[in-house]
């Protein structure tokens, strides 16, 4: 008999002493219930019984117990499917806490929590070249940190997130990490309510500390601590070569000079061997002009413009800079045939005084304070030879400090260098006269 098990008697035979009803729910999130694992797990038997047929001469007992057998057949593969679904939503739950982070929502200023696709892809909305989402740290691992308080105008500790969610009326950060504090950087030292013409190398511990002694190169104190300490170190070696080869350039200027002069002053006055002499290297030092020219034209003009700029304030008598006896040198007779030749050696005094290009006021009176001081070719000489001291004083200095080496570790590209300022501090060199003549180029 292949007469099919009728519903009644699967209700009789089983479900009527549970009297429940087998009801899969849907699934919940983050796993089965205790209800539907029971559901599954009954699914092969409930198949089983309501496929079950009577073989002949089998009666329904019989035909009943072979169906439930066959479904519980199908057991152990049910129970290895839940479990594997089990463990693929467990691993799934925890990969997607583990790939998210406690942020800083740049928008709202709110720290929460978001997956790392979120973090690298959202843009900020109000900071639109900025990401939204910035790392915060860790409440159980974060540690004071020691940054300045752009309010207080003074080094304080204060815990990392602030650093991240304390701003200021105009949206500015008020705390600026301050980093090694014993990193170097360039800052003019303050004696006396009075800004030393040239910058020194000094710790950023030093600056924080005496605040009001010392005006960071960078700017203010915030802008300096925000330059990184790597990227401070890699542009002051930067700009101690610079300053090198601007500082090797000016020797040469200034002992080709003293040779015009040594050949031209049996010829002339003392005022008028000092203009020829000058007006004699104009080729040269338009040739080193316009090398900085063809190096870098955006940024050459730049720096011609400071140089104008600066010698228009102290030209201009309406100028708080102005100054009388540089605005008469420049204006005096004698000068006028060699003026683009001063100003073109001023500019290369003060590049190799300031190699990024930073000039000021004071760099360029300084420098033509060097070229034009005296119409005298003696003065005039003897305070050009002072520059050159200085300039390859300062600049071999510099290199020392930012690689840390000594003199005699200079490599032999900027030995030369090192030649020059014995020469211009009187430190006579093997084959050495005293006759500028004489100097061997």
């Amino acid at each position: 008999m292949n007469k099919v098990l009728l519903r009644p008697l699967f209700r009789n035979a089983y479900l009527k002493k549970s009297e429940e009803k087998l009801d899969v729910k849907k699934f919940n999130v983050g796993g089965f219930s205790k209800v539907e694992k029971r559901n599954l797990l009954l699914t092969p038997i409930t198949s089983a019984l309501l496929q079950a047929r009577k073989m002949p001469g089998e009666g329904e007992l019989g035909a009943l117990a072979r169906a439930f057998g066959k479904g519980i057949q199908g057991l152990p593969q049910t129970q290895l499917a839940i479990r594997e679904i089990e463990q693929k939503e467990k691993a799934a739950q925890t990969a997607k806490f583990a790939s998210s982070k406690k942020v800083l929502d740049q928008d709202t200023g709110n720290i929460i929590f978001k997956p790392e696709e979120e973090i690298q892809t959202v843009m900020s909305e109000t900071k639109p070249d900025q990401p939204r989402y910035v790392p915060t740290v860790d409440d159980a691992t974060r540690q004071p940190k020691s940054v300045w308080d752009t309010v207080e105008q003074t080094e304080v500790f204060v815990d990392p997130n602030q650093i991240l969610t304390t701003k200021l009326e105009d949206g500015s950060p008020r705390y600026v990490p301050v980093g090694k504090s014993d990193s170097l950087v360039k800052a003019y030292e303050v004696i006396g309510g009075v800004q030393s013409d040239t910058p020194k190398f000094v710790t950023k511990k030093q600056v924080i500390e005496n605040p009001d002694s010392y005006i960071p190169v960078e700017g203010n104190i915030e802008m300096m601590l925000k330059m990184g300490d790597a990227q401070r170190a890699k542009k002051q070696r930067s700009d101690a070569d610079a300053s090198m080869i601007a500082a090797r350039n000016v020797a040469v200027i200034i002992k080709e000079l003293e040779k015009d002069i040594a050949k031209r002053g049996a010829f002339t006055g003392a005022a008028g061997d000092t203009v020829l002499s000058i007006t004699g290297l104009t080729g040269f030092i338009d040739s080193f002009v316009s090398s900085q020219r063809e190096q870098d034209p955006a940024k050459f003009r730049d720096e011609k413009r400071q140089v104008d700029d600066a010698i228009r304030q102290l030209t201009d008598p309406e100028n708080p800079n102005y100054n009388a006896r540089i605005t008469r040198f420049l204006n005096a007779p004698e000068t006028q045939a060699a003026k683009t030749s001063v100003i073109d050696l001023a500019y290369s005094i003060a590049k190799a005084r300031e190699p990024g290009g930073r000039f000021s006021v004071p760099d360029i009176e300084l420098a033509l304070e060097s070229v034009g001081e005296s119409s005298n070719k003696a003065t005039f000489l003897a305070g050009l030879k002072r520059v050159g001291q200085q300039i390859t004083d300062n600049a071999l200095f510099e290199y020392e400090t930012v690689y840390d080496i000594t003199r005699d570790q200079i490599p032999n590209k900027f030995k030369s260098i090192v030649e020059d300022y014995s020469y211009f501090s009187g430190v006579p060199l093997e084959g050495d006269t005293d006759s500028p003549d004489d100097l061997d180029f």
